[in-house]
């Protein structure tokens, strides 16, 4: 059996009984947008549904005690049913990502920022080490602004974790924050100092690809082919034989907005969270 949260039953029963066009509000838990346990419940309800509104709490403010928990309040409007015509049925039909074949990647949790990503005036590190990076704030609608900061490749191309003593600026640079890198948990679960969380190999980014924000106003979407690697609240999409462009045109412009809609919720201050999940599920024309 999968375990799941008890209000989801209460939501489906309240949203069975709600009249079209009818507008419901949950105080409740937002892990039925991600979890599997919810699989069900989202194939059912997101295509008749249209999320008003979805802000995120404090356990704090909602709970009494200390809770696990992240509450959301929901508000959602059911959507009217429309009949099928003729001209519908000719429509292209569209297929979502996962369909046509693509690849979402995030990009690599670093575990302290400071000491793996230089900025443009620094240069305290063997340069074979470095790309470019690029975080959520240099991706604009249809292009990327090019800051100048690159981040340390830590992994070698055998895939392993290099070894900083045979790189004496690196090792320089990195006993600076060596106080803050061990305070991390992999540390303390037995992981080397100085290795960051995820893997940083070049290879993996390498591709063209589409970069996109997590958190956005307005998502927006832009073609990387430098080679970069994305900040772990950068979404990367890599295309079928690289064909970033065909996808690129089903999207830019507003159209990765209007494609989210219904599918991503939005967070406090009205920014829409573009999770790997959610980009899975937008449909483009085919």
């Amino acid at each position: 059996m999968t375990g799941g949260d008890l209000f989801l039953p209460f939501l489906d029963c309240a949203l069975e009984l709600l009249e079209p066009r009818g507008r419901i509000g949950f105080l409740c838990s937002d892990r039925w947008r991600f979890m599997g346990f919810a699989e069900g419940f989202r194939k059912k309800w997101l295509p008749s549904l249209k999320i008003a509104s979805e802000t995120t709490l404090a356990a704090s403010e909602a709970f009494v005690g200390d809770v696990d928990s992240y509450p959301t309040i929901l508000i959602a409007v059911k959507r009217r049913t429309r009949k099928m015509t003729p001209c519908l049925k000719k429509q292209r039909r569209k297929k979502t990502l996962t369909e046509l074949g693509c690849v979402v990647k995030v990009g690599p949790a670093l575990g302290h920022t400071a000491a793996f990503v230089l900025d443009a005036g620094e240069d305290d590190v063997e340069p074979e080490l470095l790309r470019p990076w690029v975080d959520g704030s240099d991706i604009k609608e249809g292009f990327i602004t090019r800051s100048g900061r690159r981040v340390v490749v830590m992994y070698g191309k055998d895939g392993k974790v290099i070894d900083p003593k045979k790189f004496p600026l690196l090792l320089a640079r990195l006993k600076r924050f060596r106080k803050d890198l061990k305070k991390r948990s992999i540390v303390r679960d037995g992981a080397a100092w100085f290795r960051t969380i995820d893997r940083v190999y070049a290879a993996d980014w390498h591709r063209p690809k589409l970069l996109i924000p997590e958190l956005a106003k307005v998502p927006r979407i832009a073609i990387d082919r430098s080679g970069a690697i994305p900040s772990h609240g950068v979404y990367a999409i890599f295309a079928p034989d690289d064909d970033v462009e065909g996808i690129y045109e089903k999207l830019r412009d507003g159209k990765l907005a209007a494609a989210l809609d219904g599918i991503a919720p939005k967070v406090k201050g009205g920014y829409v969270r573009c999770y790997r999940r959610f980009l899975m599920m937008v449909r483009v024309p085919h």
